[in-house]
């Protein structure tokens, strides 16, 4: 079996559970709406890489989110 060198797997908060990797969200991100796909969960907060943007320029960006900033899509963007 492989050492971890004293890694453990982030503890998730009640609020990440509702959410998973692969997952499309929605997010506020300098002052504009964004759509990402979730790549990796933390304890507080997520790894997403933005999908679309109403900025071109930060499109396939990777940012750290908040799970109180995520909003589930329910329509399209």
């Amino acid at each position: 079996m492989a050492s971890t060198y004293g890694f453990k797997s982030p503890k998730l908060s009640i609020l990440g559970e509702r959410f998973s990797i692969g997952q499309e969200v929605m997010f506020e991100y300098q002052k504009e709406m964004h759509l990402g796909m979730i790549k990796n969960k933390l304890s507080n907060s997520v790894v997403v890489k933005i999908v679309k943007s109403e900025t071109e320029t930060l499109i396939d960006f990777i940012t750290v989110i908040r799970y109180t900033d995520l909003i589930e899509p329910q329509t399209e963007f």
